[in-house]
């Protein structure tokens, strides 16, 4: 995911998801951080928080549904953007 705000349109959606906090180092453990949606020359006109946890060669992101339906998660393209994990309390429990 990345850490500065991405331009609008990215990700194939119109507002796009960053993380607008640092990622945690390995030590930190799991973090709580906050995903900023860009949109409307805002980098943070929606905003909600998920949990990360650095594994060292790549970061989990324990993702929510975003606060508005035209809204998206935007990964990086790096290898790390392929261990994103969305669960979904609604249909799954997962111990983090």
């Amino acid at each position: 995911m990345p850490g500065t705000c991405p331009d609008i349109n990215r990700c194939n959606t119109d507002a796009s998801g960053w993380l607008s906090e640092p990622h945690p180092s390995i030590s930190e453990g799991i973090v709580t951080r906050k995903v900023c949606y860009h949109w409307s020359g805002d980098c943070c006109h929606w905003s909600n928080t998920i949990q990360v946890l650095n594994c060292g060669g790549f970061y989990i992101y324990k993702l929510v549904p975003p606060p508005a339906c035209q809204l998206r998660y935007c990964g990086t393209g790096s290898i790390i953007s392929k261990y994103i994990m969305y669960i979904d309390k609604a249909r799954r429990h997962t111990s983090f």
